[in-house]
């Protein structure tokens, strides 16, 4: 584990300076009280120069003899060790995804927070769909999944080819297909919601997959999700990489709107640090279709502003929006009773 690790050296440096090295940073110094000697990043343009008051430094600054922890998302880790490899550096550990989930479970158990998922036996619902969302333009992967006899392919924005490469397509019965680009993956995710019924349903990406089982879906938990990143310096910090100001402007906008009542609480959490991501989850279907109406009522509005808001009707930026929407409702619906497992990224 990573932590044996960090002990068995007097200095270490953090390769990334985004939500997985920051995640990682968080809980090595809170598990151990050890601090890295810097962030280390490709290329320091649009980075910040210090993460409270770590320095953020290239590859050039690194002696042969550092311990390197690579934390980035997997997809980038092959480029970071071809890198690495270039300047003699050989005494390095990479965070892949499960070991980063371990890092996290730790610190976050530690803290009280984020809860994991149990195993019950014998607990198992009659209905369990988990619906892996792909799309025609998915680059194929050198180590695809294995699907469990639960999970389902579902391909998203297939009204816009002719190809059909899943189980399900998006461009039956009620749907909103068409506007794929702008949504990605949830425009699965409104086709579920409007044709679909199952105890529990869960969404995950050809690529990412949530490693739910069905023997934890009790009575006793009505969400399952991945951990949460941690942002700096905040949530809306993170959003703003992705989106224009105008996109945030609307956003706020939007939620002021429809929830007034609500809309305090929804910023704290905007300019809190736990961000959910990538939209893959599991839930009791009443809590999916509360999820899916009360999100898709906002995008619905913010689709309306479109006509001022440019980049609503031409981007994606609508998919970066669903991320947010997703945290807020999870963080602030705190009736639900969320747990926690580990998600998988396949390359």
């Amino acid at each position: 584990m990573l932590i044996d690790k960090v002990n068995q050296h007097a200095t270490f440096y953090l390769y990334g300076a985004q939500v997985v090295a920051y995640g990682a940073y968080r809980a090595i110094k809170h598990l151990t009280g050890q601090i890295p000697q810097g962030f280390v990043v490709s290329n320091a343009q649009d980075q910040p120069k210090q993460i409270e008051g770590i320095p953020v430094i290239t590859p050039e600054n690194l002696h042969w003899d550092a311990f390197v922890i690579v934390a980035v998302t997997e997809l980038l880790q092959e480029t970071v060790v071809k890198s690495l490899h270039q300047r003699g550096i050989r005494d390095f550990f990479l965070l892949t995804a499960h070991e980063e989930h371990l890092l996290m479970e730790a610190y976050f158990d530690s803290l009280g927070l984020f809860p994991a998922a149990k195993i019950f036996k014998n607990t198992m619902p009659s209905d369990f769909a988990m619906y892996e969302v792909c799309n025609y333009r998915d680059k194929p992967l050198s180590s695809p999944p294995t699907r469990k006899t639960f999970e389902h392919t579902l391909q998203a924005g297939a009204a816009l080819t002719d190809s059909r490469i899943a189980e399900f397509t998006d461009d039956t019965g009620q749907n909103i297909s068409a506007k794929n680009p702008q949504y990605c993956e949830m425009s699965a995710v409104y086709w579920i919601w409007k044709n679909q019924w199952h105890d529990w349903v869960g969404i995950e990406h050809y690529r990412r997959h949530l490693l739910v089982t069905p023997d934890m879906l009790t009575d006793n938990v009505d969400a399952i999700l991945p951990l949460p990143y941690i942002c700096y310096p905040d949530t809306l910090s993170q959003f703003r990489r992705f989106v224009s100001e105008d996109v945030l402007r609307a956003l706020l906008v939007a939620l002021q709107e429809l929830h007034p009542g609500e809309y305090n609480r929804y910023l704290s959490i905007l300019q809190g640090q736990y961000q959910y991501t990538y939209n893959l989850l599991c839930a009791q279907w009443e809590v999916f279709d509360d999820y899916c109406a009360w999100f898709f009522r906002i995008t619905e509005y913010l689709e309306s502003m479109g006509d001022k808001v440019s980049d609503i009707k031409n981007t994606r930026a609508l998919s970066y929006v669903a991320e947010v929407l997703t945290n807020l409702y999870f963080m602030s619906h705190r009736q639900w009773r969320v747990k926690h497992v580990e998600k998988a990224i396949f390359v």
